[in-house]
């Protein structure tokens, strides 16, 4: 539904409007009249209409003055001019003004409807324009999120390269410099112990505790937060080496005023680790740092790693390299390597399920791998956090490493079942390739661009699941066709050598000879005697 309101000093005028709108329009409504231009203005001002219909010629301020001063503060009303002036200044003004319309008295009820439609049929597309790019906004606002989140894990799990960090850091989050560090937000329900199977309630207490504080903090600093995993939030702020003292302080008084914005909406209990500022490649030491300060007795909510001791290495930081390497396997499928780094982690930690930085470490790591079955394809049916529940209802450290044992087997035999799969078809679409062209100039590039991966990868892949490399099963394709043809003796050796996908006569005539053992016009003609 679209507003009007009708501007005329004459109301035989607006009554005249409002029948013919009334009449042929159900999608417009006459919200208001005036008498006046003064009147005009002053409604535009309260009831912001979609079209105004006016006059030139009113008492006082007239139409035009009237549509100058209402442009100001409503820009985006579609406006149409009905007056008995057919002066040249008059219509330039209008011009000048954007008026949608400009009719001569008296106007004919055709052009008039002719007219409003129009304008409707304008207004219809923008509402539909501004809605597309409102989806298009928030489908670009769920891309980040999860392109943030996945950052976040690419760092803490060294699964990014360098140069791969640094070119999404300036591409979608609009940074540049190479340096910066990580802090972590732990966070709970005032007098809640360990209790992580919260209620409907609770999640959604965390949701908005998380959309404050991310949209405070991004408004704050150049930063990239990760998702909400158990109680807490994993922070790369981006930050340069400058005077590092001044930039701890300024980094501890901004997290101070974002906890406190949240603790006067939500009850809740917090603390937060500060890790120190690194070049990108060594990121992961700044995390190890704001878990040490995280798990610090030392006093306060907000605790920078330089406020306890030096040394950083013993907050499972070796654990990182088993990480990596298990994440690693994992993406190639290999079951047996994916659980003999497990048990190395297991027996490298033995009391760690009474050590809670590397219990919370060991279930960040078993999110990371649900995150990878995800990115290569693997779905099942159960409900959203039902394997970290499993994992965190563990009572022991024997049942722990079962369930996540268990997980990982799982997950690695299907990643692996699903690359087999993958490859067989990858081959078996390389194969109808080639008997599908291989009267063309066909080539290894040609079939890799349409399978969309490299010819090294297919070459590499091709000759280890077929034991032949592509141009030898082209060749042979080829040369069983040009047998074919040579057998019907209704070609000539230049015909048979074009139609199986050679464009030089001699070329061929060698090519055939190695494979089959004489020459085209030796076979066409054993063929022809019978042999």
């Amino acid at each position: 539904m679209y507003s009007l309101m009708v501007c005329d000093d004459e109301q035989i005028m607006i009554e005249s409007v409002r029948h013919i709108v009334e009449k042929e329009f159900s999608n417009i409504r006459i919200i208001a009249t005036a008498r006046s231009g003064r009147e005009a203005i002053e409604k535009t001002l309260t009831i912001k209409p979609d079209i105004i219909l006016t006059d030139i010629r009113m008492p006082g301020i007239n139409g035009l003055e009237a549509i100058r001063e209402i442009k100001k503060v409503h820009n985006d009303v579609k406006i149409v001019i009905v007056s008995v002036y057919e002066f040249f200044e008059y219509a330039k003004q209008a011009v000048e003004l954007g008026v949608s319309e400009y009719l001569i008295k008296p106007v004919k009820k055709e052009r008039l409807v002719e007219t409003l439609q129009r304008i409707v049929d304008q207004l219809d597309d923008e509402r539909q324009k501004y809605r597309w790019e409102l989806e298009a906004k928030e489908r670009i606002e769920k891309m980040l999120a999860a392109v943030e989140h996945s950052f976040i894990y690419s760092l803490l799990f060294a699964q990014a390269r360098k140069t791969d960090i640094s070119r999404y850091k300036k591409e979608f989050f609009e940074i540049d410099n190479d340096t910066g560090f990580i802090f972590v937000f732990s966070f709970r329900k005032r007098g809640r112990k360990g209790n992580y199977d919260a209620s409907l309630d609770d999640s959604l207490d965390n949701e908005g505790i998380y959309n404050l504080f991310q949209n405070n903090l991004k408004y704050r600093c150049k930063c990239i937060v990760g998702p909400v995993m158990l109680d807490r939030v994993v922070v790369y702020v981006a930050q340069s080496v400058d005077d590092l003292y001044q930039q701890r302080v300024q980094t501890i008084s901004c997290i101070e005023d974002i906890m406190d914005l949240l603790v006067k909406k939500y009850d809740i209990e917090f603390k937060v680790g500060i890790g120190r500022i690194h070049r990108d490649d060594d990121i992961l030491v700044s995390y190890q740092e704001a878990i040490k300060a995280l798990n610090s007795d030392e006093d306060g909510r907000i605790v920078h790693i330089d406020d306890i001791a030096p040394d950083i290495y013993d907050v499972g930081y070796e654990i990182s390299l088993l990480e990596q390497k298990l994440i690693i396997s994992l993406e190639n499928g290999d079951v047996r390597r994916c659980l003999t780094i497990l048990s190395d982690i297991f027996r490298k930690y033995p009391n760690f399920f009474e050590q809670d930085s590397i219990h919370y470490r060991i279930i960040e790591m078993m999110a990371a791998i649900r995150r990878v079955a995800t990115e290569n394809g693997i779905r099942d049916n159960a409900e959203p956090g039902y394997y970290i529940k499993r994992i965190l209802n563990c009572t022991s450290r024997e049942e722990f490493e079962q369930v996540c044992a268990e997980e990982v087997r799982q997950i690695a035999c299907r990643i692996s079942a699903r690359k087999k799969s993958n490859i067989g078809k990858l081959v078996e679409m390389t194969n109808r390739l080639i008997n599908e062209r291989f009267s063309e100039d066909l080539n290894l590039e040609d079939v890799s661009k349409e399978l969309h991966i490299s010819p090294q990868y297919l070459s590499r892949l091709y000759k280890n699941e077929t034991g032949e490399n592509f141009i030898e099963r082209l060749t042979a394709v080829r040369i069983e066709n040009a047998k074919k043809l040579l057998k019907e003796n209704r070609y000539s050796i230049k015909e048979v050598c074009y139609m199986s996908g050679y464009s030089d006569p001699n070329y061929f005539s060698k090519l055939f000879r190695k494979n089959v053992g004489v020459s085209p016009t030796e076979y066409q003609k054993q063929a022809r005697d019978g042999f």
